[in-house]
């Protein structure tokens, strides 16, 4: 990919880029080297498995940025749908009139909705509640609600770039790019969790290094498109009922953070790829202390008795 902003890149091209990093790179990368070539690089490695409730989240996402798809990639099942036949029921020759009713409800559906992930009636209405509950946010960004924001944005759009020290190519992929006026824009990146609140969003902040998110985006987007970022925002909702949703911008100190980290780990990964040295967790055994906190007070009371 050469440097610049691309509108319409399919999801899968994006990921499968393993000639650029991108935030989640990093994140690996700041496990260890070996970690980051392990699952980006070796030649060898297996497939990546749909991790917990990324089928969820992305339900959300969709349902929320670009609503005239999602009937096109999921196929909601209705509530009073037939089990789904086993391999050995599609296989039986002579079955019994349930399973055989089963199998033909089954082969109509696969036939009307080719190529859409299947989900349940209830994955499908949460997903349209929480799209409800963010659209209703009434100021997201300089008293902009969310639902002018969609109204005024660009959904999933991908942000080469070239870092200007190290020359490594870069890429993010903002939910929502809005234009503010002709040089400026705001970015947004939806997450799901359980609670929204920001208690519980500051400790999926530090964990998940959106910190760094937030540098790493607002950065790169600039670089790649030329345009100020002058805000980065995250909506957040919950992913049970009633799917509240929130939404916050980090602080000057937290991004300077962010800031600092992914210099330093754009740094190491630039090494690691000029001298193919991918080093593990530690170069040799290391003595470990139990923290503080977990270790019982070796004071004992004495008490004297005349």
């Amino acid at each position: 990919m050469n440097p610049g902003i691309y509108y319409d890149l399919p999801i899968e091209q994006y990921h499968g880029n393993s000639l650029s990093v991108s935030k989640s790179g990093l994140d690996d990368l700041a496990l260890c080297p070996a970690m980051f070539y392990a699952l980006h690089l070796d030649p060898d490695r297996p497939a990546r498995s749909e991790k917990a409730g990324h089928l969820e989240g992305n339900l959300a996402h969709c349902a929320l940025l670009e609503p005239e798809e999602f009937s096109k990639r999921y196929a909601v099942l209705p509530k009073d749908a037939p089990s789904r036949p086993t391999p050995a029921q599609w296989k039986a020759v002579n079955s019994n009139e349930s399973s055989t009713a089963a199998k033909e409800w089954w082969t109509a559906w696969n036939k009307a909705n080719g190529g859409a992930r299947i989900i349940t009636a209830d994955q499908g209405h949460a997903a349209r509640c929480q799209a409800h509950s963010m659209r209703s946010l009434t100021n997201v960004w300089g008293g902009l609600s969310m639902a002018d924001m969609l109204a005024r944005g660009k959904t999933e759009v991908s942000a080469y770039w070239n870092d200007p020290i190290t020359g490594v190519l870069c890429r993010c992929r903002p939910d929502l790019v809005v234009p503010i006026n002709a040089r400026q824009v705001v970015l947004v990146d939806v997450k799901t969790y359980s609670e929204a609140t920001s208690r519980e969003f500051m400790r999926q902040v530090v964990r998940k290094r959106y910190f760094m998110q937030d540098s790493w985006y607002s950065e790169g987007y600039a670089r790649a498109s030329g345009m100020e970022v002058v805000g980065f925002v995250f909506v957040v909702v919950e992913d049970k009922w009633p799917f509240l949703a929130a939404s916050y911008q980090l602080g000057d100190e937290s991004r300077h953070e962010g800031a600092l980290q992914h210099r330093d780990l754009l740094d190491t990964y630039a090494e690691c790829m000029r001298t193919n040295v991918w080093p593990g967790y530690t170069k040799a055994t290391e003595t470990l202390d139990l923290p503080p906190y977990a270790i019982t007070s070796q004071e004992i009371e004495i008490s004297y008795v005349d």
